[in-house]
């Protein structure tokens, strides 16, 4: 039997404890041997349910002592995620990070330089790819059931930004590196290029603040994205009165939506549904998805044809972000992709 891989994790906020820490502590492949969390309860929390992990304040810390480690995983605020994805490369250690991998594509360049030049695996977690109604959707789509598809809607509302420990980070521009563009738009980009399927060409934006009126960034955004045969378009809001996921994706010959938990396909007159076990809106954590997250990041780790394709993505996405969020500065005008985006 081969021996377990070691990893350690880096920032100990809800995500990490509800979704990441109980998948980690489920494999038999591979397990955490450290935390480093400068928020003092929430390194005492980390103590209580790891307490054999060794514990640090300081990331920086933990990285320079990193011989042992195989693996880090990344749950710190966004404008974190750059600085330890290249200190973590640079001790040759691979890197699970949360999303948004980075803020920035100047960052985004930096990181991928850095990941080429270790040649260690660099996965986000795009957990909403390995959620059953995405599953299900994707398998519908692959077996033609409306068509070529034309459409596609992505709403999300909320009623409040996710709670984190600690500072409310998701609603400080310096940490989040935006508003719920960032948060769920970041979902909602790697969810159309997944149903699409073809490189987007061109994204426009509209963004509003209509709840935390006081802060820095939005809690409401309309986005298009525009593909060479497909629309796709994202509704996104902190400022709703409830918890609601609705997808509807337009083809030749039918519809599908999903609200939430329950898919329908509909062609003509004729409509099937079915519930899933898993919903969109349960919660915000996830965990019976990370443990499918870490999964892929493992096929990655094994097979080298497979490595790069969830980094490739995640550049999408961040030219995707970019751009929407220069739209919006340019009045909102489409900005177009470069050929060579990702």
């Amino acid at each position: 039997m081969s021996a377990r891989l070691r990893g350690a994790i880096l920032g100990f906020g809800k995500v990490a404890e509800i979704a990441h820490l109980p998948a980690w502590r489920a494999r038999g492949d591979m397990t955490i041997v450290a935390v480093a969390e400068p928020d003092a309860a929430r390194r005492a929390r980390a103590a209580e349910l790891l307490p054999a992990a060794r514990l640090y304040g300081d990331p920086g810390e933990l990285l320079r002592e990193a011989a042992t480690l195989d693996f880090v995983d990344i749950a710190t605020p966004p404008a974190l995620h750059a600085p330890l994805i290249i200190a973590a490369t640079r001790a040759g250690i691979h890197v699970v990070c949360e999303k948004p991998l980075v803020v920035s594509t100047a960052e985004y360049r930096r990181v991928r330089a850095a990941v080429r030049k270790a040649g260690v695996v660099l996965f986000t977690v795009h957990n909403w790819k390995y959620s059953e109604p995405y599953i299900r959707v994707r398998a519908l789509l692959d077996a033609e059931a409306i068509g070529p598809l034309h459409g596609i809607t992505l709403e999300t509302v909320r009623n409040g930004c996710a709670e984190s420990a600690g500072a409310g980070w998701r609603t400080s521009a310096a940490l989040a590196g935006g508003g719920i563009l960032v948060d769920h738009g970041w979902h909602g980009f790697y969810i159309m290029l997944g149903f699409a399927r073809q490189r987007p060409r061109a994204v426009r934006a509209e963004l509003a603040r209509h709840r935390y009126l006081t802060t820095d960034v939005e809690d409401s955004a309309w986005c298009t994205v525009t593909f060479p045969t497909v629309t796709g378009r994202l509704v996104l809001t902190w400022a709703g009165t409830e918890r609601r996921t609705h997808w509807r994706l337009e083809g030749r010959d039918g519809v599908i939506e999903v609200e939430d938990d329950r898919v329908s396909v509909r062609r003509g007159e004729e409509v099937e549904s079915f519930v899933c076990s898993e919903s969109l809106s349960a919660g915000s954590q996830h965990p019976e998805w990370f443990g499918r997250v870490i999964d892929a990041f493992q096929r990655e780790l094994q097979d080298p044809a497979a490595r790069g394709e969830n980094l490739l993505e995640a550049g999408q996405c961040i030219k995707l972000l970019s751009l929407a969020y220069a739209s919006r500065a340019g009045a909102a005008a489409p900005r177009p992709l470069p050929a060579a985006a990702g």
